[in-house]
């Protein structure tokens, strides 16, 4: 009785003692992200049309310098939300994903990355669409106008 209590604790020690290996699992992101589309164009207005497959967020007109709509929204259980916005001018257009989930890469996520916060700002310039990187403090061309 007494080699079985022994036994048991020594395999314990050395159970407990062993290094398990550990898998490297991306930091959790922000729980809530505010998604930003902004009009940057020197001259006309833009008109926005964003979705996700469950809501339409219907269509804003932009038709200042500066003029932005904006949402906000709470990651779903399963890490699939999904939204995707159409940007027009009078003489282009440019359709894009406006935010999708990452399990390994994180591209979107640093780029969106505020403090605590996830905040994507979209800008619509003269020459494309532009994504704030707020850890390099720019604006980066993601999507040329079509």
């Amino acid at each position: 009785m007494i080699k079985n209590i022994v036994v048991f604790f020594l395999f314990t020690v050395a159970l407990v003692g062993a290094e398990v290996p550990r898998v490297a699992l991306p930091p959790p992101g922000p729980s809530r992200y505010y998604i930003h589309v902004v009009n940057g164009l020197s001259k006309l207005g833009l008109l926005v049309h964003c979705q996700s497959k469950d809501d339409d967020l219907g269509y804003h007109r932009l038709l200042n310098h500066g003029d932005e709509y904006q949402w906000n929204f709470k990651v779903n259980f399963w890490g699939t939300t999904l939204y995707w916005c159409k940007l027009e001018t009078p003489h282009a257009s440019v359709s894009f994903e406006s935010f999708w989930p990452e399990t390994q890469h994180l591209w979107l996520r640093d780029r969106c990355k505020h403090g605590t916060v996830g905040t994507c700002i979209w800008t619509a310039k003269d020459d494309g669409i532009y994504l704030r990187n707020f850890l390099a403090n720019v604006d980066e061309l993601i999507h040329k106008w079509i």
